[in-house]
């Protein structure tokens, strides 16, 4: 219906390695050890081929509200991670290489809500969140922790919008958390939580002339 819809993709993606990655060009550590290793370009990466699917339902109860609930996902092959290696001249060196099959799957929940959609005479506020919980694993890699070492655990933002005349304001909370990310048998690394907190004030004189003073990083 016009309130009520479904979506279903499936996708099939390529993702070549960049050119850092590529070049074998050594950058020497002075102190060189198991967790202040060389690094090294590896030539022979392939790129990263993923076959994926997506479904989503939205419901639009009011103009301008919605619910909406997304499932996404993604089986990974010649999926690019960090290994690190002991030479036969005794140095250590990490480089990037092909670890295998990797998995990962999402869920994500949005909402937006203007408040005149709940209550007829309210102010002009709208609100808005989403979240998002994410979850993956890498054959070749021991777990715990085993996730892919570029996704964030959860993920979620709130903010509001206010307008009354010429003048709109508004701010917004952004989050993303961290923790252990094991990349590989031998290396283990820990990802911080990020936090940020972002507002705006805009002032518009005419149709053709505004100001927008804006502040983030407030936290």
């Amino acid at each position: 219906s016009k309130g009520d819809q479904v979506r279903l993709a499936v996708t099939r993606t390529y993702k070549a390695p960049s050119s850092g990655s590529l070049i074998p060009r050594g950058f020497r550590s002075l102190n060189n050890s198991s967790s202040e290793p060389d690094y090294l370009g590896n030539p022979l990466l392939k790129p990263e081929l993923a076959l994926g699917v997506d479904a989503s339902y939205e419901h639009y109860w009011a103009e301008g509200a919605l619910l909406s609930v997304n499932v996404s996902a993604r089986e990974i092959d010649d999926y690019t991670r960090s290994g690190l290696v002991l030479r036969q001249d005794g140095r250590w060196v990490v480089m990037p290489v092909d670890k295998g099959k990797a998995h990962s799957r999402t869920i994500e929940l949005e909402a937006k809500c203007p408040r005149k959609a709940v209550i007829k005479d309210a102010p002009a506020i709208d609100l808005r969140a989403n979240i998002a919980r994410n979850w993956s694993s890498v054959d070749a890699v021991p777990g715990p922790n085993n996730r892919l070492d570029n996704q964030t655990p959860v993920s979620a933002n709130f903010g509001f919008d206010y307008k009354q005349g010429a003048l709109t304001t508004g701010a917004s909370f952004n989050f993303a958390n961290g923790g252990f990310v094991r990349v590989s048998d031998e290396q283990t690394r820990y990802q911080t939580v990020k936090r940020d907190l972002e507002a705006y004030v805009l002032w518009k004189f005419s149709p053709k002339t505004q100001l927008r003073v804006a502040a983030s990083n407030i936290l």
